[in-house]
């Protein structure tokens, strides 16, 4: 019997046929998963290996750099001027804050910033942000008692200046960052900077820096000790600020430079500012002006005029100049004197501040002569000191000025120098000729101790040490009393005896490009004592506005406050004081820097006279001629006549109504003038470069 498959049975073996193709597709797809993930590998261990090791050395090792302390900068006595402490700063890590709206709101009032501009900074996945930097300890404690996860305080070094505003244009200041940027400063950067350390370090899982134990640290700046004394630029910051702000001025500087050596004592300038917040100084133009700035001082450069003169051999102390009675022709144009001196030597040109006497020396010396020793006194290139912005100032070339230059050049126009220029070539007078440039830094030592830099200027003569010797006595004759006295008469050096120059300058009116009728530059150069000279000092105060504008009236007050309390403190012995027995009873009452003040009638008893000058009460009255005659002098005459007098102004009378003679007056008004230090006004024929 055959056995035969019945039509429609199923065949057996159709379910295991499905579950074999299944598996081999499964097989399949598991084969190429793996051979993918092979070459995913391959590729990311063997051809891109370096990539991702790179990137998970960035993710979890970062770089650390540790900020190097700034270097310390002392005064010439080890007092600190600038230091560096560790203040507190407030930073966030966004991605760890889980609430950046809740916690902007809890910090805003705190920082006193606002809290939509804060949330934005805490909203996002950086690690780190800044939100307040430099805050004092007891913000920092409130906001770290929030306790709020990501937020950070850290220590920063500050920079900090002990002395705020005292030579805050000298030192200068350092951003928030530590950079300096204005001042020493500024010109020490690099040295004051240091080296900052960089630290590898890791990130744990939240994203915080985990530093090695055996972290390295940053090298410390430089120190700098500066000749500059603290003391001695407090005095001079003073007295400057006091004159600048009595006289109404614009600005000024003084500079007190060491005689031996070129040292800056003090370097002074107003309006200066705190290095601490130097903003509010800075918008008012402070800077450091016995550097940056360069002027046509006036009738101080005749004291370089004569030194030249008498260097070359031209003249002597004792050569005498017919001065014209202070007024003279040369080269078709008239120059005046403020006094009427017939005849002058040398050493009289200097004291009475004679235009025509200095513009004859001049001409006698030739103008080559004069621009060669100029130019050897330091006049027309920078000096060198360690300080940004210094000018160097314009000496005009022998050709490119004629009679007209030569005589304007000899009282200080048509040339320009700094404070500090002017100041070390008056030095080397008082120091036998002998020329130093000057120097603001002492020594700069690194954090090692040893020594990175040391002020050594070379020293060289540039006047012989007879020159200078005759100048001294010339200066010295510039305070001299009496009717004939030099231009400083009124001005009093307690307990020691100084000689100087006055300088009165007219300034060109930028708007105009012409010499301003009332824009001026007062001056005073001097040195104490003057017998061995131990300082120089020079003093510019810029456009006075005031009634009072001449160098004597402004600047040598400056200089009077600046010697005595110096030379006490270097220890110098105060010498014999005779300069109250000299003055002149006619000047007792004249003030040096006069306020301004109404006219004052001094007679009768008001009421009693009639008030129009001229009072027509038929009674002839003997006038007298009160022309050059003093305040106190004056008073007493009109008295003796039988006058009030009405005065305006002090000094010496310069105008009188009515004019001397017979007349029915019962009144006078006489108008006082200071004796002007001279120079010439821009006015009808005075010629002024």
């Amino acid at each position: 019997m055959s056995l035969r498959r019945e039509a429609g049975a199923p065949a057996v073996d159709a379910g295991p046929r499905w579950i074999h193709r299944r598996m081999i597709a499964i097989g399949a797809i598991a084969i190429g998963l793996l051979g993918a993930l092979a070459v995913r590998a391959f590729a990311v261990q063997i051809d891109h290996h370096g990539h991702f090791v790179d990137l998970a050395r960035r993710q979890h090792i970062l770089t650390v750099e540790v900020p190097a302390p700034r270097g310390a900068i002392y005064d010439a006595r080890g007092h600190e001027i600038a230091v560096t402490a560790d203040i507190d700063s407030i930073y966030a890590s966004p991605r760890d804050i889980s609430d950046p709206g809740a916690a902007a709101r809890a910090i805003a009032p705190i920082l006193g910033d606002d809290a939509v501009a804060l949330a934005k900074k805490l909203d996002g996945d950086g690690y780190f942000v800044w939100l307040e930097r430099h805050v004092s300890s007891d913000l920092a404690g409130r906001v770290k008692k929030l306790g709020i996860e990501g937020i950070h305080i850290t220590k920063e070094p500050r920079r900090y200046y002990p002395g705020g505003a005292i030579a805050g244009p000298v030192i200068g200041f350092a951003d928030i960052d530590g950079k300096g940027l204005d001042g020493i400063e500024l010109s020490l950067d690099d040295l004051l900077a240091g080296d900052k350390a960089e630290i590898p370090a890791l990130r744990d899982a939240h994203g915080n820096v985990v530093l090695p134990a055996s972290a390295g640290s940053a090298t410390p700046g430089a120190q700098v000790t500066l000749t500059l004394d603290r003391f001695i630029q407090f005095v001079s910051e003073r007295a400057l600020m006091e004159s600048v702000t009595a006289n109404d001025a614009v600005a000024g500087c003084a500079v007190v430079l060491d005689v031996a050596s070129g040292s800056v004592l003090a370097m002074a300038n107003f309006p200066a500012y705190d290095s601490n917040n130097p903003g509010p100084g800075l918008s008012h133009r402070a800077r450091n002006r016995a550097i940056t700035d360069v002027y046509e001082v006036g009738s101080v450069m005749k004291v370089f005029t004569i030194a030249a003169a008498l260097d070359a051999g031209v003249v002597t102390p004792d050569t005498e100049f017919d001065i014209h009675g202070g007024r003279f022709k040369y080269g078709g144009h008239v120059f005046h004197d403020s006094y009427h001196d017939e005849v002058l030597d040398v050493g009289g040109i200097l004291k009475r501040s004679s235009n025509v006497g200095a513009l004859q020396i001049a001409d006698r010396l030739g103008k080559e002569r004069l621009v060669t020793a100029l130019r050897r006194y330091g006049f027309g290139k920078a000096t060198g000191i360690e300080l940004p912005g210094e000018r160097a100032g314009v000496v005009r070339k022998p050709d490119d000025f004629g009679m007209l230059g030569l005589a304007t050049l000899s009282f200080g126009y048509g040339m320009t120098a700094t404070n500090l220029q002017v100041a070390a070539a008056l030095a080397a007078v008082g120091n036998g000729g002998v020329y130093h440039a000057p120097r603001i830094i002492r020594e700069v030592r690194a954090a090692s101790g040893e020594v990175l830099y040391r002020s050594e200027p070379p020293a060289r003569q540039i006047m012989s040490p007879g020159t200078a010797a005759m100048l001294l006595p010339m200066m010295k004759s510039v305070f001299d009393k009496g009717r004939d006295g030099g231009t400083a008469r009124h001005v009093h050096i307690a307990g020691y005896v100084a000689g100087g120059k006055t300088g009165t300058a007219h300034k060109v009116d930028p708007k105009t490009g012409q010499y301003g009728d009332h824009l001026y530059l007062g001056s005073f150069a001097g040195l104490a004592p003057i017998d061995h000279p131990r300082i120089a000092v020079v003093v510019i105060i810029d456009e006075p506005r005031g009634d009072a504008y001449y160098g004597a009236q402004v600047a040598a007050p400056v200089f009077a406050s600046i010697v005595p309390a110096t030379l006490r403190y270097l220890g110098l012995p105060a010498e014999a004081d005779a300069a109250a027995d000299d003055a002149d009873p006619d000047e007792a009452d004249a003030p040096a820097a006069p306020p301004p003040k109404p006219p004052i009638i001094i007679g009768p008893a008001p009421g009693s006279a009639p008030r129009e000058v001229l009072a027509a009460s038929g009674k002839q009255v003997s006038v007298p001629d009160f022309s050059g005659l003093g305040m106190a002098r004056a008073i007493a005459l009109a008295h003796k006549a039988g006058l009030q007098i009405e005065t305006s102004g002090t000094g010496r009378a310069v105008t009188q109504t009515p004019p001397p003679g017979h007349h029915t007056a019962t009144r006078v008004r006489i108008t006082f003038r200071p004796e002007r230090e001279s120079m010439s006004p821009p006015a009808s024929g005075d010629e002024v470069p």
